[in-house]
């Protein structure tokens, strides 16, 4: 599995911060953004690896009699591989359009259960899953709420697993990487391009996890490419809420000057993704 395992963790006492509703209530909103693209979304945004599940299962073994929670569902897409398991499976998702979508999906599975509701919102007794698991979601939640929540969620032995994707640029096309560049610094102020996500990083957050009660924790990155035409990328583009949430003429702006770079530059733009998992246990 090749995991890079990380000290065992320590247990502290939570404190209910004051700002937490408001903070809760601004990613539930801007999570909330999605749903208004839920068919792009399903279409656009990256598959993950298959090295990911690989090497969740090898961390917690996975049964037909294991419980197994997903946090932002979505449209399903990191749904798949669990179900395949035949373990009993409960997806959470707040968007309405999204979990539609995951429903229409699944609906021929038995071990498939699914509410429309955030984490905060989702009533369960404690010590209830095998399995806890969020691809590219946990990030909405406020950070010590959400550890606390899936520890006190999980039975004694049980394991989280938090996964998501990181897009970079073209690093086969550097006129299209340079052009792009150009029309982020001018309509979202962004001078230099994201830096890659390393494996310091993924670290940082694994090291993070034990502050909350978990214990046994590990990382892993993985890599892989997507190809997209203008027509595809603009799509992609319209599932990210910072980009949404532009003033309307800087988005039409952006977006045209994205779509005539990549068609000037024969028409496809190929996003690096770096994947990052991070596991942790929890152990009494």
């Amino acid at each position: 599995m090749n995991l890079t395992c990380v000290t065992v963790g320590f247990h502290i006492k939570y404190k209910a911060d004051k700002n937490f509703r408001e903070e809760y209530t601004m990613a539930e909103n801007f999570e909330r953004n999605f749903d208004n693209a839920a068919a792009e979304y399903e279409k656009s945004r990256p598959n993950y690896v298959s090295g990911i599940y690989d090497d969740i299962f090898r961390y917690k073994r996975i049964s037909p009699d294991s419980r197994v929670l997903e946090i932002g569902m979505g449209t399903g897409i990191a749904t798949k591989p669990v179900l395949d398991t035949e373990c009993r499976f409960t997806g959470i998702e707040p968007g309405g359009h999204l979990i539609a979508l995951a429903r229409e999906k699944f609906q021929g599975c038995g071990n498939f259960t699914s509410y429309c509701q955030t984490l905060q919102d989702f009533e369960c007794p404690d010590e209830t899953f095998d399995l806890i698991y969020a691809a590219t979601a946990f990030h909405w939640i406020p950070e010590e709420y959400g550890y606390r929540r899936v520890c006190s969620l999980l039975k004694n032995g049980g394991a989280f697993a938090r996964f998501a994707y990181h897009a970079g640029p073209d690093k086969g096309r550097s006129a299209l990487t340079d052009e792009i560049q150009k029309l982020y610094c001018r309509y979202m102020h962004q001078e230099d391009p994201p830096a890659e996500y390393s494996d310091q990083n993924a670290k940082e957050l694994a090291d993070r996890m034990t502050a909350y009660g978990f214990r046994d924790t590990a990382y892993k990155l993985y890599h892989t490419t997507k190809d997209f035409t203008a027509d595809e990328y603009m799509a992609l583009l319209r599932t990210y809420p910072d980009h949404m949430k532009l003033d309307p003429e800087d988005r039409k702006q952006l977006f045209a000057g994205i779509y005539h770079a990549i068609e000037r530059n024969g028409g496809t733009m190929t996003v690096y993704y770096t994947m990052d998992l991070e596991l942790a246990r929890k152990i009494d």
